[in-house]
């Protein structure tokens, strides 16, 4: 395997004749000048290219739907096709709350002037409030219909209900949203809710997310470089080289089909940290090697220490992407696919690209400043208090392992959202007034009885009430509902059951009826809209309970849908593949540990360490009650990488000066002494470059950023302390003093 890794290096860094020995003499001179090369212009020229292709040719806007959580090959969204071949869909809604004195006749021309608008723009399919489709407002507050549609509790407000097609509605919600700006008052404030509305504002929040910190993590990660390395030449390389590897996997992707979405809005800023892990180490052994004056070709020795623990740094980093391939939810497979390209991109152009600058720069021979010095000042520190940082973070270990189990996977929908914002404001007074969250209920009779007859019409009535009656629901529209609504109409009472239905099917009303029950009257659709404020229990268990009172009333609950439904089946396979999935990772790192220490007792040690990265991330999440959502949640797996990564590194070096007969006793801490310039330098810049993902207006990325920050710390701790600490355990007193 080394013979192989040797052949490709040399494959690689064979020195093309780019500098006389006059240039070299010249550029020695001064330590802060480096010349380019042949080799080096063509890497600009590419990357001007490739920035040219990326703007022009890739779509880098975040595009969320609203069937976001899952494919539509994923057995969880198969009831939501079910339901759409058996009844005609008309849940995909937008609403506006209008607050004012909705018994004036100006509050309802106000109401009739919105919605007249309102139908006309393409991408509405429909509009329905106290002007378009109650005769008025007395009638509305009597319907059993249009009072629990349109009227909000306090009957302080009223809804304007606005059916969307889902192919136009990101491109009609902000003609939407100028209208309510235009038409809101004192005495007619309007409030915009919905999950399409919500889908449009996540999009939003992604796309200033990624155009700002891509720009400031660009900033904070260039000048840590500069200020640890103090050179130009490196510095740019570091730019051309983890630039390069953002964008070419962004237009790999883009030729894949993949888009960029919920999680892959933050894939440039992963893939610059996987290219800048493998530049970090690679830029310190050189330095070493310039030390040590052994060589006169300190890069290709550097990429020969450094390119076999960064090959297995990708492959771990592969592996847990590839993990998130397995599972069946939309994001996290877009995540992983998207990974396993950066993956291999990173390394890529770690060592296609970097080694042509790092071979333009000279030694750098210049003082100490005070930046070494505060390094050295901490290093000396942590060096004496080492006892208690190996006591402290085994003794967090421990405190967080039980909340692993308390981990809040399924957070409110109102979670997204910033406290006291104006979205977020809105969102609960329509959740307040008739839930915000949809769930879909398609029931049938246990005897197998048609829904079209009187005895039907009653049990499908016990069922509504008992429905309403629970806490976690809001409105409910059904069938029953919309009977009721029709036998208000002059001489209906005459009608039978079958022929209003069939009356309700026709053109001229909207065939609403096609909506809740099947053309074989066999089986109907209970629309819920559910509350999101005061949830304390996971969704699924929320439906668990609905499901019961289903089959207390005599129905059978034949299929569930809704996005409530898909964001409570989206948090069981967070907590599934975040949780229970970390531990498969850790099994395969256990694996490559063994392959890269050859021990099975140091493979053993190095389990234990990484173990404990993402128990203390995941336990102290859960602890602080933090959501971990969707976004936030591959933190984790980052951070475990982060801890992988640094000890693979640690223990080829070990394996190295263990080969040259060193004295058993200082192995370790020469070992350390070593990396602790770079694992310092790469956690410093995980802290500060995703310590900006906090300034955010989104939680969700507040949460990740903040996650990988702490876990990028841990993680250095445990490689630097814990895991020297467990392997000395493993070798024995005698092997590794």
């Amino acid at each position: 395997m080394n013979q192989l890794y040797r052949g490709i290096i040399d494959f690689i860094l064979t020195p093309p004749k780019i500098r006389s020995r006059r240039q070299v003499n010249k550029s020695m001179m001064n330590p802060y000048i480096f010349k380019l090369s042949k080799e080096v212009r063509v890497f600009l020229g590419l990357t001007i290219i490739s920035a040219l292709v990326l703007f022009n040719y890739v779509n880098l806007v975040p595009r969320v739907d609203n069937n976001f959580f899952f494919s539509s090959s994923d057995p969880q969204f198969q009831d939501e096709i079910l339901i759409s071949h058996l009844f005609v869909r008309k849940d995909t809604l937008l609403i506006i709350n209008a607050t004012g004195p909705i018994e004036s006749s100006v509050y309802m021309q106000k109401v009739n002037d919105l919605g007249q608008i309102l139908v006309k723009l393409r991408g509405i399919t429909g509009v329905k409030s106290i002007a378009r489709g109650p005769q008025d407002i007395q009638n509305a507050l009597q319907s059993p219909l249009w009072h629990r549609l349109l009227i909000a509790k306090d009957q302080r407000s009223t809804n304007i209900i606005i059916l969307l097609q889902d192919s136009f509605s990101y491109a009609v919600i902000p003609k939407i949203e100028k209208l309510v700006s235009q038409y809101s008052r004192p005495d007619f404030q309007l409030i915009m809710s919905g999950p399409p509305y919500i889908v449009e504002l996540i999009s939003r929040h992604l796309l200033k997310d990624i155009t700002l910190f891509t720009l400031l993590a660009l900033i904070i990660f260039g000048g840590v470089i500069f200020l640890i390395f103090r050179s130009k030449g490196i510095l740019f390389g570091v730019i051309i080289s983890c630039m390069n590897a953002s964008m070419w996997t962004l237009m790999i992707i883009h030729i894949l089909g993949i888009k960029i979405g919920l999680l892959t809005a933050n894939l440039a800023t992963i893939v610059f940290v996987l290219t800048l892990s493998h530049i970090i180490f690679l830029t310190f052994n050189w330095k070493y090697f310039c030390s040590q004056a052994q060589s006169p070709d300190h890069v290709k020795e550097a990429v020969h220490l450094t390119f076999s623990p960064s090959f297995w740094c990708m492959s771990t980093s592969l592996l847990g992407f590839l993990s998130l391939l397995l599972v069946p939810a939309q994001p996290l497979k877009e995540l992983g696919a998207s990974g396993i390209v950066g993956s291999l991109v990173a390394l890529s152009a770690a060592y296609g690209i970097y080694p042509a600058f790092l071979r333009m720069v000279n030694p750098i021979s210049s003082k100490r400043n005070c930046l070494d010095r505060f390094q050295e000042k901490m290093e000396y520190f942590l060096e004496k208090k080492k006892k208690l940082i190996i006591f402290s973070i085994l003794a967090l270990f421990l405190a967080a392992l039980p909340g692993l189990w308390k981990a809040n996977t399924d957070p409110s929908l109102l979670s997204y959202f910033a406290k006291n914002s104006n979205i977020e404001k809105g969102l609960v007074f329509i959740d307040h007034n008739g839930g915000s969250s949809p769930l879909i209920l398609v029931i049938k009779t246990t005897s197998g009885e048609k829904l079209d007859t009187n005895k039907a019409y009653g049990q499908l009535w016990e069922l509504q009430k008992s429905l309403e009656q629970n806490p976690a629901v809001g409105t409910v529209i059904s069938l029953p509902v919309l009977m009721a609504e029709a036998k208000l109409a002059p001489f209906a009472s005459f009608l039978s059951w079958e022929w209003l239905l069939n009356i309700l099917k026709q053109t001229q009303f909207d065939e609403i009826a096609n909506s809740f029950i099947t053309e074989d009257h066999q089986e109907g659709l209970f629309l819920l809209r559910m509350n999101e404020s005061n949830r304390t229990i996971p969704r699924l268990e929320v439906i668990n309970e609905i499901k019961k009172i289903v089959s207390a009333n005599g129905f059978t609950t034949e299929l569930v849908g809704g996005i409530y439904s898909l964001q409570g089946h989206l948090s069981k396979l967070i907590a599934t593949s975040v949780i229970f999935g970390l531990g498969q990772l850790i099994i395969i790192f256990s694996l490559i540990a063994w392959i890269v220490s050859r021990s099975l007792k140091i493979a053993f040690a190095i389990t234990l360490s990484i173990c404990v990265i993402p128990v203390i991330v995941i336990g102290t999440v859960s602890w602080l009650r933090i959501p971990l959502d969707i976004v936030s949640a591959p933190a984790c797996n980052i951070a475990l990488g982060l801890g992988i990564d640094s000890m693979i590194h640690m223990i080829r070096f070990y394996r190295r000066q263990k080969n040259k007969n060193e004295d058993n006793a200082l192995l370790w801490q020469s070992t350390r002494h070593h990396f602790w310039q770079p694992i310092g330098t790469f956690t410093l810049v995980m802290v500060l470059g995703f310590g900006i993902f906090t300034l955010s207006d989104f939680p969700s990325t507040q949460r990740f950023g903040a996650a990988v920050a702490f876990g990028a710390l841990i993680a250095a701790l445990t490689a630097l302390f814990v895991m020297p600490f467990l392997s000395r355990r493993a070798w024995g007193k005698d092997d590794c003093g």
